[in-house]
């Protein structure tokens, strides 16, 4: 695997966005059994893969979670259920959000958010690390 810069510059955001979608663009169209949800599956679209390089790609830390976010799912437990207001969330028709935590080794907590839609399935939304208050 290749290194994965540390900066924040406009460059190296560009490289970590890349080498996210590289990662995870072979898992789109996949479903992942996800802890949370005692197993039931949780699919990865484009749009999911998308929009977790835009995110995650900001923080080193939020890019080395995207990059392990088939374990995130599987160790993910169930933190709070919305129902989506804001645009972006609405942009993907989901009925309900589901903020999920997952604790990864050597990273930490990671928040995973996960949409369901009207036919009941499981979409991927996005995973960042989750940044200390």
């Amino acid at each position: 695997m290749e290194r994965i810069p540390t900066g924040n510059s406009r460059d190296v955001v560009y490289i970590r966005r890349a080498i996210i979608v590289e990662t995870l663009s072979p898992l789109i169209g996949t479903s992942v059994p996800c802890g949370a949800f005692k197993g039931k599956s949780v699919e990865i679209l484009y749009n999911s893969v998308d929009e977790t390089a835009t995110r995650a790609s900001q923080r080193y830390e939020s890019t080395l979670a995207a990059i392990r976010l088939v374990e995130a799912l599987r160790e993910s437990s169930l933190v709070r259920i919305d129902i989506p207001k804001d645009k972006q969330k609405k942009k993907m028709y989901f009925v309900k959000i589901y903020e999920l935590k997952a604790t990864l080794t050597n990273l930490g907590e990671v928040k995973i958010i996960v949409g369901e839609r009207n036919n009941k399935r499981m979409i991927h939304y996005c995973i960042t690390k989750k940044v200390k208050e």
